[in-house]
């Protein structure tokens, strides 16, 4: 995630799971080769020993330009490097020329897959949609996977619905457009040699159980892929390899402070605590924003201390904590101290707000609840296509109206309720999924 998934944010992720793989922001191709001297290349690819496993996502269009982009991804240590083709950005897929607009050129992407699998010797993966505009039929993105795995592509992360890459924003793209998870499912079943992850919609610990057939109950797993109870017993394809978490992660980063344990089915993880998180992190920060800076600026502390402001949310003493850091970054004598110093400051005003918060015992993950997901999922639907009720004023009002027209024109918007139906009817068969190889992606993987 652009702005969310950048070396700070990674740290403070690792701070509550060691074994979920986490994904950087994409970083385009040509970025790369106009910075190659150290000091300006550490900017965008360099990361802390403690991330491990993770993986750097590139963007581009020209097979050379990405194999040497590859090789310096490599050069630093990441695990993987993936091309991105989800991206529905206007200044990505429309200007750019890459993103989910190169899932139109499946053989430009074969020939790019290929070039950087030839160039490194780290797994090269794709991450990228079902497909875009009017080209999301079964049969292109059956054709996509198979045109691509010629390039030598092995893994498959599949955000589970389309794109428009006219007419709908990138917020809107992640919510307008309808999920279809069983046909991930279909791709694992039509290509049992490759892998397939999912991605787009899940939202917590316990939809990720869920999906990867973790749960107890088998009727919540059958619900978690929209899939309608036959009687017969469900099973997940082998090939299934894991989950992505995003927007979930940087929202309410605390469910994932017991993931090693509920995913990787590792001991019980040592009971943490807010309070732990955030001296971690502020250690974290003043080994990495020493004091001293004159020249630190408002942007760079609130990204510093961003990753942890979805700690407290919906508990008293957010709005304190969120203040508290807001005001202090505006202030340049403190931000002379570092944002370690902020966090610190931010911590005591929380605590006066909301006595005892930092050291409640963090809550376990709750087990999927259907009804609730869909209801959120209704939410965002309605606020996506501009029908929340609450008027827009300015830009925003400009905005919104755009979406709605979109929404209004778009046949994913219209049919959207009758397609999850038809979602929902369709079967399913395979083996059982392998949760050892199950990935939980920030994108977080976390992603």
């Amino acid at each position: 995630m652009m702005e969310v998934t950048y070396r700070d944010f990674r740290y403070f992720m690792r701070l509550l799971t060691r074994r979920a793989q986490l994904w950087t922001e994409m970083v385009v191709d040509d970025t790369l080769l106009h910075n190659l001297e150290p000091q300006k290349c550490d900017r965008f690819l360099a990361f802390h020993k403690q991330e491990h496993p993770v993986v750097c996502q590139l963007g581009g269009s020209d097979p050379a330009k990405l194999a040497q982009a590859a090789q310096i991804v490599e050069r630093y240590g990441y695990d993987q490097v993936n091309l991105n083709c989800g991206c529905p950005s206007s200044r990505v897929a429309g200007k750019g020329e890459f993103g989910c607009s190169l899932m139109l050129r499946k053989e430009v992407v074969r020939d790019i897959i290929h070039a950087m699998s030839r160039a490194v010797q780290i797994p090269v993966t794709v991450k990228c949609r079902l497909g875009c505009d009017d080209h999301d039929s079964p049969e292109f993105t059956r054709e996509f996977v198979r045109s691509v795995a010629q390039g030598g592509c092995r893994h498959f992360i599949i955000h589970a619905r389309k794109a428009w890459l006219t007419g709908l924003s990138p917020a809107a793209n992640r919510t307008i457009p309808p999920l279809h998870y069983p046909r991930v499912l279909d791709l694992c079943r039509e290509f049992p040699d490759l892998e397939f992850s999912l991605n787009g919609g899940v939202s917590d610990t316990g939809h990720a159980r869920a999906l990867l057939g973790l749960e107890e109950s088998e009727v919540l797993t059958t619900k978690a892929w929209g899939l309608s109870e036959s009687g017969d017993k469900f099973s997940l394809p082998p090939n299934f390899h894991g989950t992505m978490i995003g927007r979930g992660a940087m929202n309410n980063p605390v469910m994932l402070w017991d993931v090693d344990h509920q995913i990787y089915r590792e001991d019980p993880p040592v009971q943490a605590t807010r309070r732990s998180l955030l001296e971690g992190y502020r250690d974290y920060l003043q080994e990495a924003y020493p004091p001293g800076d004159a020249d630190r600026s408002v942007g760079s502390v609130h990204m510093a201390v961003k990753p942890t402001l979805g700690l407290f949310a919906g508990l008293r003493g957010n709005r304190a904590y969120r203040n508290t850091l807001d005001t202090l970054t505006r202030n340049k004598e403190r931000r002379l101290e570092g944002p370690g110093h902020c966090l610190d400051e931010a911590m005591k005003a929380v605590e006066a707000a909301n006595p005892g918060i930092l050291d409640e015992p963090l809550p376990p993950s709750q087990a999927f609840e259907p009804a609730k997901r869909a209801a959120a999922m209704e939410e965002a639907l309605a606020i996506a296509a501009g029908k929340s009720g609450k008027e827009s004023r300015g830009k925003k009002r400009k905005a919104a109206a755009t979406e709605e027209k979109a929404a209004e024109t778009a046949p994913d918007a219209n049919m959207a309720a009758s397609e999850r139906e038809v979602s929902a009817s369709c079967g399913v068969a395979g083996s059982a999924a392998n949760s050892e190889a199950a990935a939980v992606p920030p994108s977080v993987a976390v992603a």
